[in-house]
């Protein structure tokens, strides 16, 4: 049986086209900036650029 490929789909966080990631409020989230999220440190760099990002996944939420 062959697996049909999955649909990409564009990550609110880098916005890069990705197959695999998870979606939270229906937006989606790719595999890597899920990774660098979970194991960020709110002295690293890219931190406050996270908190933004998912910022706006709630508020999309939040207006429906």
């Amino acid at each position: 049986m062959e697996s049909k490929p999955q649909a990409l789909s564009a990550c609110i966080i880098c916005h890069a086209e990705r197959a695999q990631g998870i979606r939270i409020c229906g937006q989606f989230i790719c595999l890597d900036c899920e990774r660098d999220i979970v194991h960020s440190d709110v002295n690293d760099a890219y931190y406050q650029h996270y908190v933004k990002e998912m910022k706006r996944i709630w508020l999309s939420a939040l207006s429906m």
